[in-house]
């Protein structure tokens, strides 16, 4: 004699629903279209702002500009750093706004070629100018003096 479980038996025709829903379950869904989607734009996003980070530093002016401070475009403060990191071997002076900052009120650093300057009682600028600025760097390869120059300039917006 055999006994059957009547939640085992297959063969009744209410069990082969479940069967073919769990198939159903596993099928392709647009849900996940849009999952490969984001992921896909994530990765696309990544990879853009890996390469702007690498332009910065080295395609200004065939690398001889490390970088500019702040960079084109960027809002700053009335009371942030402004200047210009150079390549070694090269030396610049500032202009903001058509004005030259005098030598004596820029800080330069020789060991690693930057040259800033930042706004203060008693300079020519107490307090950076709000809107936009525009800043003329003038450099020269330190061998060869200011009479061989080229220049860069940039905008910012103080706010």
């Amino acid at each position: 004699m055999t006994t059957s479980d009547p939640a085992n038996d297959t063969t009744k025709p209410g069990n082969e629903a479940t069967v073919s829903d769990s198939t159903s379950n596993r099928r392709f869904k647009p849900r996940h279209l849009a999952y490969i989607a984001l992921l896909a734009i994530a990765a696309v996003c990544i990879v853009m702002v890996a390469r702007l980070g690498t332009s910065d530093t080295t395609e200004l002016d065939g690398g001889r500009i490390q970088r500019l401070i702040p960079t084109p475009g960027a809002k700053i403060l009335q009371q942030d750093i402004i200047g210009i990191d150079m390549a070694p071997g090269y030396e610049a002076a500032l202009v903001l706004n058509g004005i030259p900052l005098p030598l004596d009120q820029t800080y330069v650093v020789p060991q690693t070629n930057q040259v800033t300057f930042k706004a203060g009682p008693g300079k020519v600028y107490e307090v950076l100018p709000a809107g936009q600025n525009c800043m003329i760097a003038t450099y020269w390869q330190t061998a060869f003096g200011p009479s061989v120059s080229s220049s860069r300039s940039w905008c910012f917006t103080v706010l």
